[in-house]
C-alpha cells in the first residue's frame, strides 16, 4: 500500500535539528569572521589612520603657503612635490582598500539578504503545513528570529562603514585635488617671476651710470683711462666719445680715437676696431699714435683672414718706422701675410 508523503515530516526535513543547526551557525559565524580578519584589512586600518594626518600636515602647508602670499623657494617647491606625491600614494592605498572592503561588505550583505529570505519562506511554509506551533519547533524559530535580527543589524552596521569610507575617499579626492591646485599656482607664479627677469635683463643698461664726469680734459681722458685698464671697455669707450665730442682737437684727442680702437679690439669686434684705428690715420696723421693705429690696423685684417688687405699695411709701417718696438712682430706678420695672400 503506497503511503502518501507526509508535508509535516517533509517540512521538519528541512529545517535542521538543534545539533546541526549550532554546527552550521558556528561554522557560518567562523567563516564570516574570518572573511572579516582575512585580506588588506592591517593595511585598510594603518591607511585610515594615517591618511588623516597626512591630510591635515599637508593643508597646513597649503594653507600657509597661500595665506602668505609669497613665491615658493624651489627647495618649497621639490617638497609640496613629494608630499603630493606621498598623498597620492596614500590616497591609491585607500582606494584599493576601499574597493576590496566594499565587494566584502556587498557580498556579506547580498548572503544575509538570502539568508534572509531563505529562512523566512521556511517559516511561511511551515506554518502553513503545521497551523499552529509546537513547542520544540518554536525555540528553532525564535533562533531564526534573532538570527534574522542580528543579520539585518550586521547589515546596517556594514552599510554605515561603507558610508564613512566613501565620505573619507571623497574628502582624500578634495584634498588631492587642492594639493595639485596649488601646486599649479606655485609653477605659475614661478613662470611669471622668470619672465620678469627675463624681461628685467633684457632692457638696456647704462655702463655709466653713477659716474660723474669731471670738468678738465685731463681729468676726464684719465677716468676713461682707468676704466679701460679695469676692462670696463664698454664704458671707456663711452668716456673717450664723450671725451672727443667736447675736446676734439685737444692735447688727448688722438689718444682718446686710438683707445676707442683698442676697446673693439679687446673685445674682438674688429671690422669696428679696423674702422677706429683708420680714422687715427686720417684725422691725426702727424701723432704719436698713428704707427701703432696702422699695424693695429694690419692686425685686424689678419683677424678677419683678409691677409691680401693686411700686406699694405705691415709693409707700411716696416719702411717708415724701423725703430719702432713692434718691427719685429710687423715684419713677421708682413711675411705670414704675403704668403698667404699668394
Amino acid at each position: 500500500m503506497n503511503r502518501r508523503p507526509c508535508l509535516a515530516c517533509a517540512i521538519k526535513s528541512r529545517v535542521p535539528d538543534d545539533g546541526a543547526r549550532d554546527a552550521g551557525s558556528r561554522r557560518r559565524d567562523a567563516g564570516l569572521s574570518f572573511a572579516r580578519t582575512r585580506g588588506p584589512q592591517s593595511q585598510r586600518v594603518r591607511a585610515r589612520h594615517a591618511v588623516p594626518r597626512l591630510r591635515k600636515s599637508i593643508l597646513l602647508f597649503l594653507a600657509t603657503l597661500l595665506l602668505a602670499g609669497c613665491w615658493v623657494k624651489k627647495e618649497d617647491g621639490l617638497r609640496m612635490q613629494a608630499d603630493i606625491q606621498a598623498l597620492q600614494a596614500e590616497f591609491e592605498v585607500v582606494k584599493r582598500a576601499h574597493a576590496e572592503e566594499k565587494a566584502a561588505l556587498e557580498q556579506r550583505i547580498q548572503e544575509a539578504d538570502r539568508r534572509i529570505a531563505e529562512l523566512s519562506q521556511l517559516i511561511e511554509d511551515f506554518k502553513r503545513a503545521t497551523g499552529r506551533s509546537a513547542a520544540d519547533i518554536g525555540v528553532d524559530i525564535e533562533k531564526v528570529k534573532t538570527q534574522i535580527m542580528e543579520l539585518r543589524g550586521q547589515q546596517e552596521v556594514d552599510s554605515h562603514r561603507l558610508e564613512v569610507i566613501e565620505r573619507k575617499l571623497s574628502g582624500l579626492k578634495d584634498d588631492l585635488s587642492a594639493a595639485k591646485t596649488a601646486e599649479q599656482l606655485r609653477k605659475e607664479e614661478e613662470a611669471r617671476q622668470k619672465i620678469e627677469a627675463a624681461r628685467e635683463a633684457g632692457k638696456p643698461r647704462d655702463p655709466l651710470a653713477g659716474i660723474k664726469r669731471p670738468e678738465k680734459a685731463a681729468d676726464f681722458y684719465k677716468l676713461a683711462q682707468g676704466l679701460l685698464e679695469n676692462g670696463q671697455t664698454e664704458a671707456a669707450r663711452l668716456l673717450f666719445g664723450e671725451f672727443l665730442a667736447r675736446w676734439p682737437s685737444g692735447e688727448f684727442s688722438d689718444n682718446a680715437q686710438y683707445w676707442i680702437g683698442e676697446s673693439y679690439y679687446a673685445e674682438k669686434k674688429f671690422k669696428e676696431a679696423g674702422l677706429a684705428f683708420q680714422t687715427v690715420r686720417e684725422k691725426f696723421s702727424k701723432s704719436d699714435k698713428y704707427p701703432d693705429a696702422t699695424y693695429k690696423l694690419g692686425m685686424c685684417f689678419v683677424a678677419l683672414e683678409m691677409w691680401k688687405e693686411a700686406v699694405p699695411f705691415f709693409a707700411e709701417f716696416v719702411q717708415n718706422h724701423p725703430k719702432h718696438p713692434l718691427i719685429q712682430k710687423a715684419r713677421e706678420k708682413l711675411k705670414e701675410a704675403e704668403k698667404r695672400s699668394k
